[in-house]
Order: C-alpha cells, then sequence, then structure tokens
C-alpha cells in the first residue's frame, strides 16, 4: 500500500506534458505562479497593475467571437464559484472547447465586471508581457504564433 501512495504522489508530482514538462506560469519578476483563489484576488485588487494570474475551472459558457482588430476567441469559466471571461488571441490558436470542459489559463489579468477578464494567454513574440497559455485536454495552446 506505501508503495501504491508512493507512486501516486511521485506521477503527481513531476507533471509531465506528453513527454515535455507542463509550463510554467511566471510574473513579471519570473516568480512561477500557482493555481490559488487567494493569489487571483490579490491580483484583483492590484489597483490597474495588470498582474498575470494562473486560473483554473469548467467552462461555463462559450462567447461570440471579437473580430474587430485582431480576432479574439472568448469564454467564461468557473474559478472557485467566480466567473471569468477568458480572451484567447486567435492568431496564436483556437482552443476547441465546448461547455463542461476543464482548462487552465495562464495570463494577464484585466478587472473587468465584478469577476474580472484574462488575456495574453499566448507567449509575447515581442517580449513585452510575461508568456500566457492555456491547457486544454492535455494540449498546449498559445504557445506558437500560426
Amino acid at each position: 500500500m506505501k508503495f501504491i501512495i508512493a507512486l501516486f504522489v511521485f506521477c503527481f508530482t513531476f507533471n509531465t506534458f506528453g513527454n515535455e514538462e507542463l509550463p510554467q506560469c511566471k510574473n513579471r519578476r519570473g516568480d512561477e505562479l500557482v493555481v490559488s483563489l487567494g493569489a487571483y484576488k490579490e491580483a484583483f485588487f492590484a489597483n490597474g497593475k495588470r498582474p498575470q494570474v494562473f486560473v483554473e475551472g469548467k467552462v461555463v459558457q462559450l462567447l461570440p467571437e471579437d473580430k474587430k482588430g485582431r480576432p479574439h476567441q472568448k469564454y467564461v469559466i468557473n474559478f472557485e464559484g467566480l466567473k471569468i471571461t477568458i480572451v484567447s488571441n486567435l492568431e496564436f490558436g483556437r482552443v476547441p472547447l465546448k461547455v463542461g470542459d476543464f482548462v487552465q489559463v495562464c495570463g494577464e489579468f484585466l478587472k473587468v465586471g465584478k469577476d474580472g477578464m484574462v488575456h495574453w494567454t499566448h507567449f509575447d513574440p515581442h517580449g513585452g508581457h510575461p508568456d500566457g497559455f492555456t491547457i486544454h485536454d492535455k494540449k498546449l495552446y498559445g504557445d506558437e504564433e500560426l
């Protein structure tokens, strides 16, 4: 029994993404972020500083795409009871989502409405923002420009 528990802990301690490691969500200082309601609430009250956040949850609504300027995919996730709008630039790929899917999203937080929005969910080819990403169904999105 101890062996099974040790194996379980080992497997979940070393997250792998296929044969690659899962990317780390990092803030502007390069510190690794973890999914945390407390960290999200800190970002919410950061008064316009646009911090990087790492959130996860089930997709509860698919929104119409934003076609003004650069096209963006938009959807809402439920993160610890909060509804967060996710906005992903389609130039870095479309995430094939349906309501009920689980996603992890790393990106820049903006206070919009009562729950907020996460965008820049892709790498930044110009280096002005920390890289973001989305993980859905064990696949990484936003890691390359199409």
